[in-house]
């Protein structure tokens, strides 16, 4: 059930509390919202950490980091549109989070990649990770892909993977060959 549907007595019963408790611990549903979200991009950016420790090159690790947000988007109810018309300190903090940090890291990925070679070299890095967030901004702009009747992770899949590959040099398509592989099943 999205967040719009759900009342702060539902949410309190959800969490095993009373309305009066509820309010107490988290003032109102906003606020509710906000905390779940904070929490949960911490917990993306801890996951990210362990996805990286186990990888050897700026591509894995960024291929690795479009396949978790997938994951991400798999999971959620989508009702971004809602936390930003309903929410706006939720989205405020989503987007405080992709500014500070998806976007210096898809940078510093993108700039690894390219000084490695798996990357093409001509790569204006900082453009590049800019047209990313664009492309995710793209997959949740319900206009173009209404959540209802489009799977939004299919949507997510078929622009980014074969945008990474086309960033990719020779080096890179080699290194990345078994995660697309997987990806695509």
């Amino acid at each position: 059930m999205g967040v719009r549907l759900l009342h702060e007595e539902q949410l309190a019963v959800a969490l095993d509390l009373t309305p009066d408790m509820f309010r107490t611990i988290f003032g109102n549903k906003a606020e509710f919202l906000l905390q779940v979200t904070r929490h949960n991009l911490a917990r993306q950016r801890r996951e990210h950490e362990e996805l990286f420790a186990n990888l050897a090159t700026p591509v894995e690790c960024l291929l690795a980091m479009l396949h978790h947000s997938l994951h991400e988007l798999r999971q959620s109810h989508h009702d971004y549109h809602v936390l930003r018309e309903q929410f706006p300190l939720v989205w405020d903090a989503i987007q405080e989070y992709t500014r500070e940090y998806a976007f210096p890291l898809l940078t510093r990925l993108l700039q690894e990649g390219v000084q490695e070679g798996q990357f093409r070299a001509a790569l204006d890095a900082p453009f590049i990770a800019r047209i990313i967030l664009a492309q995710f901004s793209l997959v949740l702009n319900e206009q173009f892909f209404p959540p209802d009747q489009i799977n939004l992770g299919e949507v997510y899949r078929n622009i980014f993977f074969p945008y990474v590959r086309g960033l990719c040099t020779e080096e890179g398509m080699r290194l990345t060959a078994p995660h697309f592989a997987r990806m695509w099943k």
